[in-house]
């Protein structure tokens, strides 16, 4: 598996900082969460932080021990008085496996149901989301586990996607 150049264009410039677990208080309840917020969470995994987004960009590109990349980007941001986001999209995308067809994702999608697994055969990509809702409070527990839950799933996922099962 590849990690898609689109994450890693101006990320791997960077030196990796180990990220912020200090931060992370599994049971703290987040209505909306900033960029030191998924830092934390990706601290408390042990994973590095790669990139971070600046100013109103919330946005983390971390790597996990088996060099595994994934962002987790806010969506739905300063909306309706809140300030920070009330979605998290997490992301991990590859390089398009040879395999690959409409049919196998498809596939994939139907075995995987709690990803979102997708195609783009233009940039010869494979990508898998999964997306967390904050609004009226998720635990920062529950925010990470839904990071290994994309992870632990992806993994998996891509031998079906890839046309390799």
């Amino acid at each position: 598996m590849k990690f898609a150049s689109i994450f890693v264009a101006g990320a791997l410039a960077l030196a990796a900082a180990p990220a912020a677990a200090q931060d992370y208080v599994a049971d703290q309840v987040k209505k909306s969460v900033v960029t030191a917020d998924l830092a934390a969470v990706v601290g408390s995994l042990g994973h590095q932080v790669i990139e971070a987004g600046e100013g109103d960009e919330v946005l983390v590109i971390a790597e996990d021990a088996n060099q595994l990349k994934y962002a987790l980007i806010g969506t739905a941001c300063d909306a309706d008085d809140i300030s920070g986001c009330q979605g998290v999209m997490m992301l991990a995308q590859f390089d398009l496996p040879p395999g690959t067809t409409y049919e196998t994702v498809a596939n994939a999608n139907l075995q995987y149901v709690a990803l979102n697994i997708w195609v783009d055969f233009e940039q010869k990509s494979l990508g898998f989301a999964r997306y967390v809702v904050v609004d009226h409070g998720v635990t920062m527990a529950n925010i990470r586990e839904n990071v290994n839950v994309l992870l632990g799933l992806a993994q998996e996922a891509y031998a079906v996607a890839a046309g390799e099962q």
